[in-house]
């Protein structure tokens, strides 16, 4: 199919804040500054498409102190469903397990749920409120970069705050299943609201938390009535 236009975009995110990351990836994240090409095509038509039940997925995050302690953890992919037709991801929704947050690079238990319990009050994500995130798929496009095919728009939703995101992603799909990898890239927290120790309220040098989150992700889907069944 012919390109009709070509643009470009900058990677803007933002939610987690007091973590560092652990991605699958070993690339270098994808920042602010830079401008990956991508190719706008004509989108393949929504009648036909086939549900794709997400049946497994993991965020992983990265975050850090300005001067210091950093920390890596994951968050479970809790549900989603994606859209396709001849071979793209038209649309979807996917919902993170927010009150599951988890640090992954602390080997005191007692240290550890200490962070965790702090991740998961007010100062953070408040899970008792807000006990799930979720991204809304709203479109898919080609990319020319070795290291993703697709950058995948749409919305994240924390806290009941709602901002647009670009995600460089890399997708295979099949008629029996599909699988998703990002590449690392960031967001800035402070856009959903998550402020605890940010430089924009003045915090010491030694306490800030940065904003800037590093995150990845991975996960599978089947074809809607194809899943396993859960034990």
């Amino acid at each position: 199919m012919k390109p009709i236009s070509v643009f470009f975009f900058a990677v803007l995110l933002c939610p987690l804040s007091f973590f560092s990351c652990k991605n699958p990836a070993s690339e270098p994240p994808v920042d602010n500054t830079s401008i990956p090409d991508t190719i706008r095509l004509n989108p393949a038509p929504a009648e036909g498409a086939v549900p794709y039940t997400i049946t497994n997925g993991t965020v992983y995050w990265s975050a850090k102190k300005a001067i210091g302690i950093a920390h890596n953890g994951e968050i479970p992919i809790a549900s989603g469903e994606l859209m396709v037709n001849q071979g793209q991801v038209l649309s979807g929704n996917v919902a993170f397990d927010i009150a599951s947050i988890a640090v992954t690079n602390m080997d005191d238990p007692r240290d550890k749920a200490t962070l965790e319990s702090h991740l998961k009050d007010n100062d953070f994500f408040n899970v008792k409120k807000y006990p799930e995130a979720s991204f809304n798929v709203t479109e898919t496009l080609p990319s020319s970069q070795p290291a993703f095919n697709w950058i995948i728009r749409g919305k994240l939703n924390i806290k009941d705050q709602s901002n647009p995101v670009n995600v460089p992603v890399r997708i295979w799909i099949t008629d029996s299943g599909l699988r998703a990898e990002s590449v690392s890239f960031i967001i800035n927290r402070t856009k959903w609201g998550i402020n605890f120790r940010s430089g924009i309220l003045g915090t010491a040098k030694d306490q800030i938390i940065e904003d800037v989150v590093t995150l990845s992700f991975k996960l599978e889907a089947k074809p809607s009535g194809q899943e396993s069944p859960k034990s």
